[in-house]
């Protein structure tokens, strides 16, 4: 089981504080230090496990995925957000970016008007 995202009750961040061993019974008291990855969910973890198996090619990680492009993209940008390294809408792509990445064959020509769609140059 993985340790809750937040207090129950209050909803406040929670603190490990005891771990046991499984094997003889051993337990550590402590305060244990947390990290960004604590605050993601199994799914969340599972994408960057593939994620990482592609090299972090985003367009392979889409055909693997059997998603679009946009997709990984949001799913990638909301796990930056959750793990607060980024804010929301901070994260995005240029024109140039875009237009590189169709260049490239990485995206096609659908999924680079939807990336563009309202955006302006950076």
């Amino acid at each position: 089981m993985k340790v809750p995202k937040g207090c129950p009750i209050c909803g406040g961040k929670l603190a490990v504080k005891t771990v046991r061993c499984l094997s003889c019974g051993a337990e550590i008291t402590a305060n244990f230090s947390s990290t960004p990855f604590d605050s993601l969910s199994q799914e969340q973890l599972d994408f960057l496990i593939e994620f990482l198996k592609t090299w972090g090619n985003f367009s392979q990680l889409a055909r693997r995925l059997g998603v679009s492009y946009p997709t990984v993209r949001s799913k990638y940008a909301k796990i930056l957000e959750d793990m607060g390294i980024v804010s929301e809408g901070e994260e995005g792509l240029s024109a140039g970016e875009v237009l590189d990445m169709l260049e490239r064959g990485e995206i096609d020509v659908s999924e680079a008007e939807r990336l563009l769609r309202g955006k302006t140059t950076k």
